[in-house]
């Protein structure tokens, strides 16, 4: 009896336990596994967020900060922006002259297009239109700025100066293709 006792328990460990230890040691190895490959998964799921947030604050920095530099001159819209009224006390006269663009020289090199405003005006009307240049949502550089007054006003206390303003309007053709 104790043989057939010893024999059945000897039976039971190697046909149910030993497989079922072995069964229930893969699986906590599984699980492991497992759960290290969620814990992964969660850390750059949390990565993601953090980055699409930098990301956003960059799209939003370079819309708050920085112009666009669009796919065509558009001189016409530039002119209409910093035209000032000839009313014949703060603005004698004022005129806009484009010059010619030049073409890309390198890929991903902007091309200019030059845009003169020789202008009769009193100072403040001088800087508006500089400011208004620059205050611009596109890019516009002021690349000179001339002042003098005219030598039929030398003696006289006149404000009226004269005055030339040089422009270049970066653009971007390969943008628009």
């Amino acid at each position: 009896m104790l043989i057939g006792t010893f024999v059945l328990a000897v039976l039971v460990t190697f046909c149910f336990a030993v497989p079922n230890y072995k069964t229930a040691t893969t699986n906590v190895e599984e699980a492991r596994r497992l759960e290290d490959r969620i814990n992964k998964l969660e850390r750059r799921q949390v990565e993601v967020q953090n980055l699409r947030e930098e990301y956003d604050a960059l799209v939003l920095q370079v819309e708050n900060e920085y112009k666009k530099v669009p796919a065509s001159p558009d001189t016409a819209q530039i002119v209409q922006a910093l035209s000032l009224e000839v009313d014949g006390m703060h603005v004698l006269d004022q005129s806009f002259v484009a010059g010619s663009t030049n073409n890309q020289t390198k890929s991903g090199a902007f091309s200019v297009q030059p845009l003169a405003i020789t202008m009769e005006a009193d100072f403040e009307s001088i800087f508006s239109v500089i400011r208004q240049a620059e205050s611009m949502g596109r890019l516009v550089r002021v690349s000179s700025v001339r002042i003098t007054r005219p030598d039929r006003d030398a003696d006289s206390s006149s404000a009226i100066l004269e005055a030339a303003v040089g422009l270049h309007a970066p653009f971007n053709p390969m943008e628009g293709r």
